[in-house]
């Protein structure tokens, strides 16, 4: 696996569009923050050209990052049905064990990887051309970000699975947004009027990330679940259900002809 791994990493950091995803959306958070610091010195008595308003955008909008998970693991799979690519790994002798957890590892991996050079771009730029307002927000998108963690991850390990059991990846990606964003909103809904649906809804990763809210009085993260639960059961339904679509995706690939 580790050989396969190594020839995944060289393909994706030697692809033009893993750096352009890298290059699209820092551009688009710094020039969130350059907008901010000509409006802060153009206009007097601007209340937004500071570090904590250009930090909270950050962690307010961690769905939307929830939603890039889905693009990064697309970019990692690359048009593996396609180009027959995965077929000829399996002539090679490339177990299906071996291509299934090995393209899910360089997954996590460059994510993590993006993220860090896409917030760290981000903070630094927030600091560089903004006012520092000295708050805590700094503190809380780590928090936030610690949170969402394992939400992130099955988001990424959903996607992984429905790219490896469906081939067309229009149709992968119809099914991957479905699973992830259309059923949790049709369970709030119909949690409305059924019990059951509420409870389930409450537990999607979809649903948990957008609970995720902060007291900008008090400078605390707000969670459904009161205390040091609300962490504890992020990471245990986020890590079960990342379990659960891993799980499903293996066992459906290795009984899965290969065209």
């Amino acid at each position: 696996m580790i050989s396969y791994i190594k020839s995944e990493l060289y393909r994706l950091f030697h692809s033009k569009g893993s750096y352009l995803f890298l290059l699209i959306c820092s551009a688009l958070l710094i020039s969130a923050n350059v907008v901010l610091a000509v409006i802060g010195r153009t206009e007097e008595n601007f209340p937004y050209d500071n570090t904590g308003f250009s930090l909270s955008l950050f962690y307010s909008d961690l769905p939307l990052v929830f939603i890039l998970c889905i693009t990064v693991a697309s970019i990692v799979f690359g048009n593996e049905h396609t180009n027959h690519t995965m077929k000829n790994s399996i002539s090679y002798g490339i177990s299906r064990g071996n291509i299934y957890f090995g393209k899910l590892l360089v997954e996590i991996v460059y994510a993590i990887f993006a993220f860090l050079i896409i917030a760290g771009l981000f903070i630094g730029s927030s600091y560089l051309l903004l006012e520092n307002s000295h708050s805590k927000d700094f503190e809380l998108l780590l928090k936030a970000s610690f949170v969402a963690l394992p939400l992130l991850l099955c988001a990424l390990a959903t996607t992984n699975c429905f790219l490896f059991i469906i081939e067309g990846t229009g149709g992968a990606l119809t099914v991957i947004i479905g699973v992830l964003m259309a059923f949790p909103l049709i369970s709030n809904f119909l949690g409305m009027k059924f019990e059951l649906f509420q409870k389930i809804g409450k537990i999607l990763p979809w649903n948990l990330v957008n609970s995720i809210s902060i007291d900008f009085e008090s400078y605390k993260m707000i969670l459904p679940w009161e205390g040091d639960a609300g962490y504890y059961n992020y990471w245990i339904f986020g890590i079960a259900q990342m379990a659960l679509f891993i799980l499903i995706g293996y066992v459906v690939f290795r009984k899965k002809e290969i065209k």
